[in-house]
């Protein structure tokens, strides 16, 4: 049971001896110096080459870092969907998705972010997430690529751009603070369509198995169950580095706001085809966007992504202008 401070006609708590203030100061500090050691713990040197380069205060007074860091262990499904339904969604858009052998290539991904921006500087900030994504090109250059292999949803091609359709987050360790610091940063920086409502996520691993559950205002969205790819014949195991173009990944135009945007990525990927027999994968029609959009896709998986050590850092749109780029173009108007 906890004491708690009431009016003042409530007793007071007992008084404490010297030996024991001494304690309660020592546990204090013990407490904060861990406190403090608990921010941005991820030491790998490839995130030196992103320093702060500013911050942006959001609606919920966190203070988010730019470029913002985020590790995690991912698992990606690759895969195809209706192409019919899918442009249903980007009737009002000025991009199309990308056709690889007459269907849209999606991709969806489930987060466990360990180490984070999203949130107080002077603590760790893991939390949840799920989100799908697609690359697209502008309707006035469509792209149909032919399918090969399933590797082929897995789509590389210089002229696609990375577009994130919607993402809901969830609390790891029951900690609120992190996802909502995501949800109102990722909303207002960058327009990632985030809803404001957190979700209940479950992520895990069982032996050679990878699962995650996402409930989303009372209703199951999304349920994976998948045999890890380092476990399954046939692993192909890539180390990845990529930085995009600084204006590659962009946000829906209607759904938050749309920006352009540059990531860079670093991540040992362990793939395999996705395989029905041991993998699995539910996503409920009757909640919300996220299921309702990803089911009526009828989103099919044909490839399996895991790694432990992902690493991204997620740039400032494209669109925001220096003072200097502001002060050239008024001196142009003159």
């Amino acid at each position: 049971n906890s004491w708690v401070q009431g009016p003042a006609e409530h007793p007071s708590p007992l008084p404490i001896s010297r030996a024991m203030a001494s304690l309660v100061v020592w546990a204090s500090t013990v407490a904060a110096a861990f406190h403090a050691a608990a921010a941005w713990q991820t030491k790998d040197p490839w995130f030196d080459k992103y320093p702060e380069t500013g911050r942006y205060l959001a609606s919920d007074g966190q203070k988010m870092r730019l470029p913002l860091r985020l590790a995690s262990h991912e698992t990606v499904l690759y895969g195809a969907a209706d192409m019919a339904e899918v442009m249903k969604d980007f009737e009002e858009e000025d991009f199309t998705p990308v056709s690889v052998g007459g269907r849209a290539a999606i991709q969806v991904w489930f987060n466990n972010f360990t180490d984070t921006d999203c949130g107080p500087e002077e603590k760790q900030n893991p939390y949840l997430e799920t989100w799908f994504s697609l690359p697209v090109t502008p309707k006035s250059a469509p792209l149909d690529l032919p399918l090969e292999s399933p590797m082929s949803y897995m789509v590389a091609d210089p002229r696609a751009l990375i577009w994130v359709h919607r993402v809901i987050c969830g609390a790891a360790f029951n900690d609120p603070v992190p996802p909502m610091g995501a949800i109102s940063g990722g909303r207002e920086v960058w327009g990632f369509p985030k809803h404001n409502k957190l979700a209940n996520i479950r992520s895990g691993y069982d032996g050679n198995f990878t699962s995650f559950h996402a409930e989303h205002m009372g209703k199951p969205v999304i349920s994976m169950r998948a045999q890890l790819p380092e476990h399954t014949p046939g692993v192909v195991t890539v180390p990845q580095e990529v930085e995009t173009a600084k204006d590659q990944c962009l946000t829906p135009r209607w759904s938050v706001k749309q920006t352009r945007y540059g990531q860079a990525f670093k991540a040992t990927m362990h793939i395999s085809p996705w395989d029905p027999k041991t993998d699995s994968i539910e996503v409920n029609r009757e909640a919300g966007e996220y299921g309702e959009m990803l089911s009526r896709w009828n989103f099919q998986p044909a490839v399996k992504v895991h790694s432990t050590d992902f690493k991204i850092v997620a740039f400032k749109p494209s669109g925001w202008l220096d003072e200097s780029s502001c002060e050239r173009d008024a001196n142009i108007a003159l």
